[in-house]
């Protein structure tokens, strides 16, 4: 370069370099900053987007198995938003180093882009430019550059900060949300006195197992927790509620004991026990029949809550129980399974479990008192054949005992043996006499309407109340020589009342003869009105 030319070139860089290369170090760094910027809002963006990659966040469900974790996806608030917010820093910081400063490790995967440094000497090379203009320009465009992403890291890594501050609330805020709300449904249903039991082998409940229903699979834990706080996310990725209130009680549920099916709709109403006690051939399955069939015509609530029960009742329909008895299925001898359904409404509303354990199994002393139902029961249905006494009998023309199918067991000693197992169950007592309250239930009423047999216990009483009608189906039994029963109930149990009904009441109680039996579904209303014993 000829001497004038680089003289001339020496005079302009010193009194215009400054300028010059503070604004190229300025806008090497403005790019290196706004290239951060960018980088950061991009991989946030890609990192948090819902249809993003899982495989860092390590929610995938396990394998189902009787014992592991239940197979859902964990939840995303429960700590793998952490993962994801740490992959967008990663992403971030390697990629302004890489666009800006200098290429990441070659994986042989992609294609790196050269940085903007590597571009600046490039350019540095190819430029007809002197060197002695070209080189500080490139090392002012260098630093400015350089200084940039540092600046760019620095200012992401301190609201990455702020901003991982509020993730690690969110995940504590979750995560005490799902105990929380875990200890607020336990308490409600401690204060209403809800529990579940299973049908079929009698254990209470304590963590029901909840069917997907688009899968099937079986969810073994299904309350606020690490798999979800509302809400959790099946391996089919069908969302399940974790709360009774925003929905699991319509999920199918199983006995974790049995893998009996419970009842549906299960801890959304406090339990009612109730067995039907009588021995052979006393009319238990009928009654229940029948106040089943009062229960659903006269309450605007009822509700089966056991598809088998549901099945029972419509096929004893279909046999015509309600035109003749005899028609009813059989009792199963071998362990009761309950009879659910829902009556009443509001906070009177009740899952009623009916048991109807066979005759052959109420003549046991031993198998009443296996009896697991037992433990929970809050009344008791005894039912007394008018047929099974003896001076009824007697009185009675043989084709009207015909028509009755009565029982051969007498009532005083079905009695004594149900005393005497829940006396082995330890049921509490006030005084000498155990709390649990007894509807005494005469059943087969209309075969007492015959004339040239014993007078119907109502017959021209009319519609009064129940003390009179208590008093006088208790006068009744006396006259037929079952005072000793009465007795014998009264010592026993704290609260009795006594009712007569008939199976031909069950869709409508109407004036028969002379008399007016009482609704079929009367003691189990009565005894779910019970108060609690204290």
């Amino acid at each position: 370069m000829p001497l004038p030319l680089l003289l001339i070139l020496l005079l302009a860089l010193c009194s215009v370099g400054p300028y010059v290369l503070g604004f190229t170090m300025l806008v090497g760094a403005l790019i290196a900053f706004v290239i951060g910027l960018v980088e950061y809002v991009t991989a946030a963006i890609a990192g948090f987007a819902p249809g993003g990659p899982i495989a860092h966040l390590r929610i995938e469900p396990p394998d189902e198995s009787e014992k592991g974790p239940d197979p859902a996806f964990r939840s995303y608030y429960a700590g793998p938003v952490l993962r994801d917010y740490r992959k967008v820093l990663t992403t971030t910081f390697q990629q302004v180093w890489a666009k800006i400063v200098a290429k990441g490790p070659d994986d042989g995967t992609r294609v790196l882009p050269v940085p903007l440094v590597g571009r600046v000497w490039q350019w540095r090379e190819r430029t007809t430019t002197p060197a002695l203009l070209a080189v500080p320009i490139a090392l002012a465009a260098t630093v400015g550059l350089v200084g940039g992403a540092f600046s760019a890291i620095a200012f992401v890594g301190t609201a990455s900060a702020v901003f991982l501050v509020l993730l690690v609330a969110l995940v504590i805020g979750a995560l005490l949300t799902a105990g929380g709300s875990r200890l607020v449904e336990f308490g409600l249903l401690f204060l209403r006195g809800i529990t579940v039991e299973c049908p079929s082998c009698h254990e209470r409940v304590t963590r029901p197992i909840y069917r997907c229903p688009g899968c099937g699979a079986a969810h073994r834990k299904l309350v606020p927790g690490l798999a979800g706080v509302l809400r959790r996310t099946c391996r089919c990725h069908n969302t399940l509620p974790t709360l009774l209130a925003l929905g699991k009680t319509r999920l199918s549920a199983q006995c974790g004991r049995c893998r009996y099916e419970l009842p549906a709709k299960g801890l959304s109403a406090p339990t009612a026990h109730i067995p039907v006690i009588a021995g052979p051939k006393a009319g238990k399955s009928v009654f229940m029949h029948s106040a089943v069939s009062r229960l659903m015509l006269t309450d605007e609530d009822f509700e089966f809550a056991d598809p088998r029960a549901k099945d029972s009742f419509e096929r004893n329909v279909e046999l015509g129980v309600l035109q003749d008895p005899s028609r009813a299925l059989k009792t199963a001898t071998v362990k009761p399974r309950a009879y659910n359904v829902f009556v009443g409404s509001g906070r009177a509303r009740r899952l009623l479990y009916l048991y109807d354990p066979a005759g052959e199994h109420v003549e046991s002393v031993d198998h009443m008192a296996d009896a697991q139902f037992l433990e929970f029961t809050k009344g008791v249905v005894f039912i007394v054949d008018p047929f099974s006494l003896r001076q009824v009998r007697s009185e009675t023309d043989r084709s009207v005992l015909g028509k009755v199918s009565a029982s051969n067991t007498a009532p005083k000693d079905v009695l004594e043996r149900f005393v005497e197992a829940l006396v082995e169950r330890g049921f509490s007592r006030r005084g000498n006499r155990m709390t649990i309250p007894v509807a005494v239930v005469l059943t087969k009423c209309d075969g007492l309407l015959d004339p040239s047999g014993t007078t119907h216990p109502y017959s021209g009483l009319g519609r009064v109340g129940r003390e009179d009608r208590d008093r006088v189906v208790r006068t009744w039994l006396a006259e037929v020589g079952q005072r000793d029963l009465i007795t014998s109930l009264d010592n026993h149990f704290a609260t009795v009342s006594c009712f007569a009904v008939s199976y031909q009441d069950a869709i409508e109680v109407a004036e028969r003869g002379a008399a007016v039996n009482d609704d079929p579904a009367a003691p189990l209303r009565w005894l779910l009105n019970r108060k609690e014993p204290t």
